[in-house]
């Protein structure tokens, strides 16, 4: 059950991670946020299905979050490809801890943790310098109808990979929905 716990990276998103992951294999992805644990799970599925052990590890600074994704993954049969840590992602240490399951950079990095500016900013410093070159940084609710799930009203993701790509203006990037200002999907013109 999810006790009514919604947050969880939508289908669209999922979508696109598994044209990547599967399309790139890529057998090494970090998970900046697992909450109830759907995305983990369909990310486990594909890494599974590429005989990927290890393939995933997540976090999350919620332990509650961190057990009922265990639970699922256990059920799933997927305790072999996907790896569930509790700390905070803005920390030098989970960088470490990642390099060190992997025994190498991440291939791919699903950042969908608080939603906050800061702690998205502070994410997005610490772990870019970590990916490895040419792998794929994928932010999760960076439109601008998104940026009203920062608590703080600071802006949000949106502001937060705004302002991060004007100081590293050589990173490749493209937003595919940033200028998004409701839920409702674009109408086919």
């Amino acid at each position: 059950r999810s006790h009514g716990r919604m947050g969880e990276c939508a289908v669209p998103c999922m979508s696109l991670m598994h044209v990547l992951v599967m399309g790139h294999s890529i057998t090494r992805v970090v998970q900046l946020g697992t909450h109830a644990g759907y995305s983990s799970l369909l990310l486990g599925f594909m890494l599974r299905g590429m005989n990927a052990s290890g393939g995933l590890l997540t976090f999350d600074i919620d332990e509650n979050f961190c057990a009922q994704t265990r639970h699922w993954l256990q059920r799933a049969g997927l305790t072999n490809s996907v790896r569930v840590a509790k700390g905070d992602s803005r920390e030098r240490n989970s960088v470490r801890l990642a390099e060190e399951f992997f025994a190498g950079a991440p291939e791919m990095i699903l950042l969908d943790s608080s939603h906050e500016y800061e702690a998205t900013l502070d994410e997005l410093e610490l772990w870019y310098p970590a990916l490895r070159p040419g792998g794929f940084l994928v932010l999760h609710d960076v439109s601008e109808f998104a940026a009203g799930f920062d608590v703080t009203k600071s802006g949000g993701v949106h502001r937060a990979f705004r302002e991060w790509r004007r100081r590293n203006p050589d990173a490749e990037a493209m937003s595919i929905n940033g200028a998004a200002r409701e839920m409702r999907p674009a109408e086919l013109v």
